[in-house]
C-alpha cells in the first residue's frame, strides 16, 4: 500500500462514506492526477471531470488534452465542461474567486449527470497549511481558522488533505507520470502563490511545522462544533431566503460576533474576506448605526429594537403593466403581485390595503409601474402636488428601495404609492364614485 491509498481509505472509513461512485476533479496538475490514479488503483468507481476556464489560451487546451490522454490510459470515463468566466463575475469576485465559483457549479452539474455520490478535489496538506497561514495573516476568526473542510455539506470531499505535497510528488515519480504545470501558479501578484512559496520553504527546513500548521484546523473545527452548540441555544432569529431578523442578540460579545458570522455565511456562503476586524466593526456599530455595510452584498439595518441582516436590493428593472380589478398583476422585477378590487361601503378595510375613490362613472383603467424621472404626486392632505422623489425622501424611504415601490396610476395620475400613501385627488369622500382597494403581495420574503 502507498501513503495516498492509505489516506484515501482512512478518509472514507472515518467519514463512513463506504465505497461510493466518485466524481474526481482533474485539472492536470500533480495533486489531481495523483488523486485520480490513487482512486483507480484502489478500484473505486470513479469518473473524471475537467473544467476548462480557457484563461491561459493554448496552455488551457493542452491541459485538457493531457487529461483526455490520461483518462484514456487509465480507462476512466471523462466529462468535460466549459468554465468560461463572465466579465461580471470577475468584477464581483476576481479571477480566482470567479473561477472557483464556476468550477464548483460545473462540477455539481457533472455530478448529477453521472450519478456520483461525491465530488473529490485534490486539496492536500500543504494547501491546508497555506490556507491557515493566509487566514491568520488576514485576522480571520475561528470560522476561518477551520481551513479547508475535509467533507462539505454539498458532497465535496478532500481525501488527500492529510497528505504532504512531497509524498504526492514521490507517488508520481514512482509511476513515471509528469503532470501539467499551471504557469499562473508562478505569478506572485496572487497572495496564494506568495504564501505557497513560504510554506514550501518551511517544508524544506521542517516538514513537521507544515503538518502542525495544517493540523491546527482540527482543533479549530472542534472548537467550532462546541461554539455551534452554544449558538443554537441563543439563536433567536427569523430566517428568510434573503434576510435574517435578530429578535434578540446575546449579551456575551463572543457569542454575538459568532451569531452575526453564522448568518452572514448563511446568506452569502461565498463571502471569504470577512476578518476579525470586520466582525468587530459590525458588532461595535450595532447600537449606534441605523444601517451599515457588512459585505459587498449584505447590509445590517435597525428597525426599532430589531436588527435585520439582509441582501442589498439591486435596482429594479423598469416595469409598466395594466392592472384590472380582480386580476392581479405579477411584477417579476420585484417578485410581487399587485391587486386592485372594487369595494362597497360595508366592506371592512385592512390596515395593509389602501382605499381610493375614482370620479363618478370613471372606467377603472389602472396601470402599475415603478417611478420615472419627473413623476409628481399629491400626498394625502396636501393642497398641491410635489416631486415624487422629494415625497419619498420626506418619508425616509431608502434610495435603493424606491424603484421597488409600485405606483398605481389612473389616467396617468399617481393615485397610490403602494404601501406608503394615497393621493389627495383619490381620497375617500362622501361624493359619488366607485371605491377600490389596492395592495401588494410579495411572493418571496
Amino acid at each position: 500500500m502507498n501513503p495516498l491509498a492509505d489516506a484515501t481509505l482512512a478518509f472514507l472509513d472515518e467519514h463512513q462514506l463506504g465505497r461510493p461512485r466518485i466524481l474526481a476533479a482533474v485539472s492536470g496538475g500533480a495533486d489531481s492526477v495523483a488523486l485520480l490514479v490513487t482512486l483507480c488503483e484502489l478500484g473505486i468507481d470513479v469518473v473524471a471531470a475537467h473544467v476548462n476556464h480557457h484563461l491561459r489560451g493554448s496552455e488551457s487546451d493542452d491541459d485538457e488534452q493531457f487529461v483526455r490522454e490520461l483518462c484514456a490510459s487509465l480507462n476512466v470515463e471523462l466529462l468535460i465542461a466549459d468554465g468560461t468566466l463572465s466579465p461580471e463575475l470577475i468584477r464581483q469576485h476576481g479571477i480566482e474567486g470567479a473561477a472557483r465559483e464556476v468550477r464548483y457549479e460545473r462540477l455539481h452539474e457533472l455530478r448529477g449527470r453521472c450519478g456520483a455520490g461525491y465530488i473529490a478535489t485534490a486539496h492536500q496538506q500543504n494547501d491546508q497549511a497555506e490556507t491557515v497561514l493566509m487566514r491568520r495573516m488576514s485576522g480571520s476568526g475561528l470560522a476561518g481558522k477551520r481551513g479547508i473542510h475535509p467533507l462539505r455539506d454539498d458532497g465535496v470531499i478532500r481525501p488527500l488533505l492529510d497528505v504532504p505535497r512531497c509524498e504526492i510528488e514521490q507517488f508520481l515519480r514512482e509511476r513515471h507520470i509528469t503532470p501539467r504545470h499551471d504557469s499562473s501558479n508562478d505569478d506572485t501578484r496572487f497572495l496564494r502563490n506568495v504564501v505557497r512559496g513560504i510554506v514550501g520553504t518551511m517544508e524544506n527546513f521542517d516538514r513537521d511545522a507544515v503538518a502542525a500548521l495544517a493540523d491546527s484546523t482540527k482543533e479549530a473545527r472542534a472548537a467550532w462544533a462546541e461554539a455551534e452548540r452554544k449558538l443554537d441555544a441563543v439563536d433567536d432569529t427569523e430566517r428568510a431566503p434573503g434576510a435574517t431578523v435578530f429578535r434578540s442578540l446575546p449579551d456575551d460579545r463572543t457569542l454575538r460576533e459568532a451569531l452575526i458570522v453564522r448568518h452572514i455565511r448563511r446568506l452569502e456562503p461565498a463571502a471569504r474576506d470577512l476578518t476579525a476586524v470586520d466582525v468587530a466593526r459590525i458588532v461595535d456599530g450595532l447600537e449606534r448605526v441605523r444601517r451599515m455595510s457588512v459585505t459587498k452584498h449584505l447590509e445590517l439595518v435597525r428597525r426599532g429594537g430589531v436588527v435585520v441582516l439582509r441582501r442589498r436590493l439591486e435596482p429594479a428593472r423598469a416595469f409598466e403593466v395594466p392592472l384590472a380589478p380582480g386580476a392581479p398583476a405579477r411584477i417579476e422585477a420585484i417578485d410581487a403581485l399587485v391587486h386592485v378590487r372594487a369595494v362597497d361601503d360595508d366592506d371592512v378595510g385592512s390596515r395593509e390595503r389602501q382605499r381610493i375613490q375614482l370620479p363618478p362613472d370613471a372606467a377603472p383603467t389602472f396601470v402599475v409601474r415603478n417611478r420615472r424621472a419627473g413623476d409628481r404626486f399629491q400626498p394625502l392632505g396636501l393642497p398641491h402636488d410635489k416631486k415624487l422623489k422629494d415625497f419619498l425622501i420626506d418619508r425616509k424611504i431608502a434610495a435603493e428601495t424606491r424603484d421597488h415601490i409600485p405606483l398605481i396610476l389612473w389616467n396617468d395620475i399617481v393615485a397610490s404609492v403602494a404601501g406608503v400613501e394615497i393621493s389627495e385627488q383619490f381620497r375617500i369622500t362622501s361624493a359619488a364614485g366607485q371605491r377600490y382597494e389596492v395592495w401588494v403581495e410579495h411572493e418571496h420574503h
